[in-house]
Parts: C-alpha cells; sequence; structure tokens
C-alpha cells in the first residue's frame, strides 16, 4: 500500500502507480480519496492539513461544503469503468494543473468578469490548441469534466443523502469557428502533429525567448525531453559518471511509459546544466525560486509570435517541436534505428527484450553520448557559452 503518516483519521499514501502523495481513510464517517497533486511529502501534508478544516467546518459548523475539481476527479476514477478509465484519467491529469484546487462551482469557460482575463478553463483550451492538440480531443477532455460535475450534482450522495455537490454548470465545447478565432487571435498553432525546427527557424524563435525560457528550450531540442520531463527534472536525478558523461535518470512514474530512462548530455546540455547550478535546490529549470509548470505559457507564445514575424512557418511548430527536432536530426546524423528508440524514451514491441541493454553499463551509456554529441552542429549555442541566468 506505501507508506502511511496516520492522523485525524486521514493517513498519506504513496501509490505505486502514482507519482502523486493520496490523502485517504474515514472522517465524520466520510470516506476520503483525494489526490494531493504533488511529489513532496511537505506540500502533501499541507494539502491533507487544509482538507481536514474544510471537512471540520462541513460537519461541526454546517458550512456549504467546497468541493474542488481533484476531489470530485479522485471519486469519479475510483468508479469509472475499465473502458474509459486511461483516456479519462489522462485528461484529468492535463486538466488538474489548471482547475485542480477550484471549486467545481467556479469553473467556466470565458472570460473572469472581475480581471477581464480568461478563465483558468479557459487558459487550458487556449493552451491546448496553441500546442497542436485537435479540437475533437480538447472537447473530449471538456465533457469529461462535465460528465464529473454532473454525476456529483445529480447522482453521487454524500452521508445522510445530501448531493455531494449543489450544484454544477456545465461547460460549452469548442465550435470550429472558436478555434479559428483563437488561433487568429492568439497566435496558436492549429496543427494536430509538431514539425521540426529547422535550424535557422531554431536561431530566430530562441533569439526572441525571455532568459528564463532559453536553457530549458535549448536543453530540450539536444536531449528529447518532453515538455513535463523538463519541467520536473530535479538535480537529485544528475549522475556525474566521469567529467564526460553525464547525465539525468529519470525514474518511474516521471516518464510516459513509466519506464526509468537516462538521458543523456551532450556538450550544450551539459553546459546547460552546469549554469544552472546552485539556482535552485531541487529543480534544475526554475524561475523566481519556482519550478517551470509549463513550456507553452503566453510567455512562449509571443516570442513565436514575434519570430513568426520574421519566418512565418515558425507559427507552425509548437513545444512538442522540441522533440521532433531531436527525433529527426538523430536520423539525419546516421543514428541507428533502436539507438534512437533508446534516446527518444521509445518502447516499441520490436525492441522490448533489449530495451534495458541500452542502459546498462557505461560503455553503452557512452554509446548514447557519443550520438547526442552529432547534435552539437545544430545548436545555437556553443556548449562553453553562458545561458540567461534564472532566477
Amino acid at each position: 500500500m506505501g507508506r502511511k503518516n496516520r492522523e485525524s483519521g486521514l493517513h498519506l499514501i504513496k501509490r505505486t502507480s502514482s507519482q502523486f502523495w493520496y490523502v485517504q481513510g474515514t472522517l465524520f464517517g466520510e470516506r476520503i480519496r483525494h489526490s494531493t497533486q504533488t511529489q513532496s511529502r511537505e506540500e502533501a501534508e499541507i494539502v491533507k492539513a487544509k482538507l481536514v478544516e474544510e471537512i471540520k467546518k462541513i460537519h461541526l459548523y454546517g458550512e456549504r461544503p467546497r468541493v474542488d475539481f481533484n476531489t470530485c476527479a479522485a471519486k469519479y476514477i475510483s468508479g469509472a469503468s475499465i473502458k474509459s478509465l486511461d483516456r479519462d484519467e489522462c485528461h484529468i491529469r492535463q486538466l488538474s494543473p489548471y482547475i485542480g484546487e477550484l471549486d467545481m462551482t467556479d469553473i467556466y469557460r470565458g472570460q473572469d468578469p472581475d480581471t477581464d482575463r480568461p478563465t483558468d478553463l479557459e487558459r487550458y483550451v487556449q493552451d491546448r490548441i496553441a500546442s497542436g492538440v485537435s479540437r475533437a480531443t480538447i472537447n473530449y477532455a471538456l465533457k469529461t469534466f462535465n460528465k464529473i460535475g454532473r454525476l456529483a450534482a445529480e447522482e453521487w450522495r454524500r452521508k445522510g443523502g445530501k448531493p455531494f455537490l449543489a450544484s454544477f454548470t456545465r461547460s460549452y465545447l469548442i465550435k470550429e469557428k472558436e478555434e479559428g478565432g483563437l488561433v487568429a487571435e492568439h497566435g496558436l498553432n492549429p496543427t494536430k502533429e509538431a514539425r521540426p525546427l529547422f535550424p535557422d527557424e531554431q536561431l530566430i524563435l530562441f533569439k526572441e525567448l525571455p532568459d528564463h525560457l532559453k536553457p530549458i528550450f535549448e536543453f530540450g531540442v539536444n536531449t528529447g525531453c518532453r515538455d513535463q520531463e523538463l519541467c520536473n527534472l530535479k538535480w537529485d536525478w544528475l549522475k556525474k559518471v566521469t567529467d564526460n558523461l553525464w547525465y539525468f535518470e529519470l525514474p518511474k512514474g516521471s516518464t510516459k511509459n513509466n519506464q526509468v530512462r537516462p538521458v543523456v548530455l551532450n556538450s550544450i546540455a551539459k553546459g546547460i546544466v552546469k549554469s544552472l547550478e546552485g539556482i535552485n535546490a531541487e529543480y534544475v529549470f526554475s524561475y523566481n525560486g519556482e519550478k517551470l509548470g509549463r513550456l507553452n505559457k503566453s510567455a512562449y507564445r509571443k516570442a513565436r509570435i514575434r519570430a513568426g514575424k520574421v519566418m512565418p512557418d515558425i507559427l507552425k511548430t509548437n513545444v512538442h517541436s522540441l522533440r521532433h527536432s531531436f527525433g529527426e536530426r538523430l536520423t539525419e546524423s546516421d543514428v541507428p534505428w533502436d539507438w534512437k528508440q533508446a534516446l527518444l524514451g521509445h518502447n516499441p514491441k520490436e525492441v522490448t527484450w533489449r530495451y534495458s541493454h541500452y542502459y546498462k553499463g557505461s560503455g553503452n551509456l557512452l554509446k548514447l553520448r557519443e550520438f547526442v554529441e552529432r547534435l552539437v552542429k545544430y545548436s545555437s549555442l556553443d556548449g562553453t557559452q553562458k545561458v540567461g541566468k534564472v532566477a
């Protein structure tokens, strides 16, 4: 079951299938199962304490229960059918950073009337379109949100027969005309698949990036890491075998296929890592003392729009283009197919039996290092150049 800390009827557990801490147990006769959406034990304790206080207010003082999206999502997952569970969980994980801690009654699409800015759910929609995600896929996530809200308001019941959620407003889906408007207004990339960056496009785009994004984008195009692998990269995962062989060992739970994977550094990536040592104690990439949440935010989109004025085709790329560029350049550099799969963290059935072979022994890691070093010729940094300082 995992490690536990029993207190007030609730305890923290770490599930083998998830990287996050969960609050679980019974309090005031109510069964609780709640994802804290954090890997930090200290942060999870804070979430647990807040949850205990909210439950006490409901049962001791009769206050209206505040029900956030994460709570409803966890309850939904616990009773969802196997057929839709994997897909629904994927969309829930994508929605959670935007609306996870919000009261379900405060979540809606459109503009916030108090700030005249997009609501958190609207930002999710805009960011997904900017990432090249199709309208159908985004709408499926919105349908999942609507389904969870409907169940909470109409079918789920608390102890005593009261509805789990007092009321719920359905979110409207994206229509084709609206998608076109968002693309035009925000300079978003509506393509379903990212394409690689050409070296001249990379030079112009990276020049327009703010200083705190330049290191992570340069690192991404030299390692092939996915968006969240970059943002969640920790110093504890760094292995320095020799002065010439540095790599990050991504643990289970941090990769898309839930497999341990080394990210071997070429001289460019190593130079970036060395320049960032000592800035943040836990995370490699940070800004103003905090880890980066995701790459596809307004700072990147504005930089892409500026770069697009110089080379319009840059608007056809997105953050996933970093990984696509890495893979394409491995092919152009005559890296054998199976080694390319290993560097990208793919696990196709054809090479499953050999997959771990590439990650065992310094000799194989040196071979991987030899291959990624071939990509230095594409880079806008020379391996010794200082990248912009990150706060």
